[in-house]
């Protein structure tokens, strides 16, 4: 029975175990501690004896509650709750619902500063000045404006204090929280990076003599300071500013020991100063006309020394961490130098060797106290390389010339006189001036390379030779079927138009085209079978061939298309194969031109002959027929309106069709035939063109 009780006692047992493990004691120790430090701080700010409104010229609790907040995030705000409620119900015997309004009102303070540093990226280490000033602005001079309002308004509404007294109350309530948080905010957030730090390496060195200068600085800081705000005024010196003696050794303090020594010294300034003041003595006292006076003097003194003191520490905070990470990269950039698997060396202007890495010095034989000083040229690199080149001048260049030379290879020559090829990768130094100071070289042994490529040269310069030989037999080939080639496509080109003759090549079985808009023109020599009855038969083909070359010359100056010739008989034809507006234009000054020609031809050859033109505009076909002995031919009723234009027409004249004259009549002078019978095309109205227009 015993034993059964025993075991219905266990479950409740370890039940009870299982609360107590999990209970988070870590977590309510520091509701503990900050409720205990928030009520001991207000119990000590409110008890200093003597004037009792100097009392809230500092509120500790508010810079204590901010910095917790800081410190251990949003969910500590139990921690300061239960201060205000400790001190308010204890020390001021107030109800609980005012205790609780007063609490509601401190931590809504104390969260909104929180989350406006946070928004921000406010870090507690307070190392960057824009972290001072965050908190100097948000922290003390936004955020204290919710407790001193909302806690002022509670003391109206319950009658403490008067409403015509609203302002003055107030004002003196946002001061105290105001430097409660100048002062113990960064003063605590320091001290605990401080605490927390301390398991780690450090790396600073305390000497007995850093020892004595801290001691000195203290009793320095502690003597003049009490003497300054504890001393009873007198009349004749109060217009002194004695208040300002300390501010020396506050910044004394803070250039030698950084944050933690400015905060501690304006800590002790500022306590000094609070309990003088307290006891009626210090320069504040003497210099006002009323105890409200004094006080606000105070503050202002404390505001000064405690930011003063602030930014400066943080500006030698990150002056100094600047110099560490300088100092950290010079470093790290030293070891990279030195233990890089490549040549680096620094030249002067003059071409002196500034610089030589151990890696250098392993390639090329020397050790450093024999190099540095000495002209790269005659030690590293030879005065000449094998091909011959001066490389004391190329140096020169290059410093004169650095832009241009950012990489190169050259010729280098060893201590033992190895020759060996080295691939640079340049750099410009410059001074603080902007004025070049020398360069900076980055070496890679690139001799196996080299003397492959030379081998590589040597066997292509062979292989080139042979190549050579063989090429030029092929090129004389290539060279006599070149010729054959041209002479082909120079007789195709004088049989067929250059694009017939392309598609020809590209392989079309079948060219004919429809062209809606083209110039023909017949030409028929007159009196030629006269002709050919009194000269023998190659004088007639000769003159033939001078008055058909004459036309083709022509032809090709106007941009025309020669047909045929059958007989004496010649046609030319424009806007074909490539489509021109001016076709018609063309044809006529064509015309014009042969009749010229006839002319001349005549007066030349001491014979009497004519030419007889017909022309005639409108739509043909045209394309290639037969498989042997290509011609390139039109066809129409334009082709034969334009042969019985010729054929109806009279010798020495150019005879056209309405619609030639129709495309010409604006530019040329032209008399009327009237209506004439065309054989197979009935009656039509032609014309003979005259002239050109000179407008």
């Amino acid at each position: 029975m015993i034993r059964n009780i025993k075991l219905s006692m266990n479950p409740n047992k370890n039940q009870f175990l299982r609360f107590i493990r999990s209970i988070n004691w870590q977590y309510l120790a520091k509701i503990a501690a900050i409720a205990f430090a928030y009520a001991l701080g207000a119990k000590i700010a409110s008890s200093i004896p003597g004037v009792n409104k100097l009392a809230t010229c500092v509120w500790p609790p508010a810079g204590i509650a901010q910095a917790a907040i800081l410190l251990f995030g949003r969910r500590v705000w139990p921690g300061i709750a239960l201060g205000v409620l400790f001190y308010e119900t204890i020390n001021l015997k107030v109800s609980l619902i005012l205790a609780t309004l007063s609490a509601f009102c401190a931590c809504l303070q104390a969260l909104c500063a929180f989350t406006l540093l946070q928004k921000l990226k406010f870090r507690p280490s307070l190392d960057r000045l824009i972290d001072v000033v965050n908190l100097v602005f948000c922290g003390a001079v936004v955020a204290t404006q919710i407790n001193c309002t909302l806690g002022t308004l509670r003391l109206c509404v319950t009658n403490l204090v008067d409403w015509s007294e609203y302002w003055q109350v107030r004002w003196n309530w946002y001061l105290g929280d105001t430097l409660g948080v100048l002062i113990f905010t960064p003063m605590l957030l320091i001290l605990y990076q401080k605490i927390a730090t301390q398991n780690q390496p450090n790396t600073d060195k305390k000497t007995i003599g850093n020892q004595i200068w801290r001691a000195i600085c203290l009793l320095l800081l502690v003597t003049v300071s009490w003497l300054v705000y504890n001393s009873k005024s007198e009349g004749n010196i109060s217009g002194y500013p004695l208040e300002y003696l300390p501010f020396p050794l506050v910044i004394w303090a803070t250039i030698q020991f950084g944050q933690r020594g400015a905060v501690l010294a304006s800590f002790i300034v500022s306590s000094i100063a609070i309990w003088g003041g307290s006891q009626g003595g210090g320069p504040f006292i003497g210099k006002a006309e009323n105890i409200n006076q004094a006080i606000l003097f105070l503050q202002a003194f404390m505001s000064v020394i405690v930011i003063t003191s602030l930014l400066l520490a943080t500006t030698v905070a990150e002056r100094a961490s600047a110099e560490d990470s300088l100092r950290e990269s010079e470093i790290k950039y030293r070891e990279l130098v030195e233990n890089a698997n490549s040549i680096i060396l620094k030249l002067d202007t003059e071409g002196n060797i500034t610089f030589f890495n151990e890696f250098a010095q392993k390639f090329f034989g020397y050790r450093e106290e024999e190099i540095l000083g000495k002209n790269a040229v005659g030690t590293i690199f030879p005065q000449t390389d094998t091909a011959g080149n001066d490389l004391a001048v190329l140096l020169s260049d290059i410093l004169k010339n650095p832009e241009q030379y950012t990489t190169n290879e050259n010729e280098s020559i060893q201590r033992n006189g190895s020759r060996v090829w080295v691939s640079w990768a340049n750099k410009p130094l410059f001074d603080a001036a902007g004025k070049f100071a020398g360069l900076l070289a980055i070496g890679t042994d690139i001799t196996g390379r080299r003397r492959a490529e030379i081998a590589l040269y040597k066997l292509n310069e062979e292989l080139e030779s042979r190549v050579e030989q063989r090429t030029n037999a092929l090129n004389d080939t290539l060279n006599a079927l070149r010729v054959q080639q041209q002479q082909s496509e120079r007789l195709l080109l004088n049989i067929l138009p250059e694009e017939i003759a392309n598609r020809l090549k590209r392989g079309d079985s079948t060219i004919a085209d429809t062209f809606a808009d083209v110039t023909v023109l017949f030409a028929d020599i007159v009196g030629f079978t006269q002709l050919s009855a009194r000269v023998s038969p190659t004088e007639l083909v000769a003159l033939l061939n001078d008055i058909f070359s004459t036309f083709d010359n022509l032809a090709e100056r106007h941009g025309l298309e020669k047909i045929k010739t059958i007989g004496d008989a010649y046609m030319v034809v424009g806007g074909l194969p490539i489509p021109r507006k001016d076709h018609a234009e063309a044809i006529a000054e064509m015309a014009l031109d042969m009749q010229q020609a006839i002319i001349d031809f005549s007066n030349t050859h001491n014979q009497h002959l004519s030419i007889r033109i017909g022309i005639n505009t409108g739509p043909v076909v045209a394309g290639v027929i037969g498989i042997k002995k290509f011609i390139y031919d039109l066809w129409g009723d334009t082709v034969n309106t334009a042969s019985r234009m010729e054929s109806h027409g009279l010798p020495g004249c150019i005879h056209v069709t309405g619609a030639t004259y129709q495309q010409l009549r604006e530019k040329y002078f032209f008399e009327s035939r009237g209506a004439i019978e065309v054989k197979g095309k009935g009656k039509m109205t032609t014309y003979l063109l005259q002239c050109r227009k000179w407008i």
